[in-house]
């Protein structure tokens, strides 16, 4: 190969890689949105079944905590 193919050949493979590494990122927020709705979504099961947020049933004779509210 001249220099010149080279060159192009290089160039289209990192158009390649650009296009690929931007699919990727784009799979990962949504990978992380989605584990983060499962997480809430266990954690919405504990509450219901009167478990702490950490997944420990809570003390005997101990009311359930309440839900903490949301801090911004």
């Amino acid at each position: 190969m001249d220099p010149a193919e080279l060159k192009k050949n290089f160039t289209d493979q990192i158009e390649s890689t650009d296009k690929q590494i931007k699919e990727l990122e784009e799979n990962l927020g949504k990978a992380k949105e989605y584990k983060l709705k499962l997480e809430g979504g266990l954690e919405t099961l504990r509450l219901l079944a009167g478990e702490s947020p950490d997944g420990a049933p809570p003390a005997e004779g101990a009311p359930p905590e309440p839900p903490a509210a949301p801090t911004e």
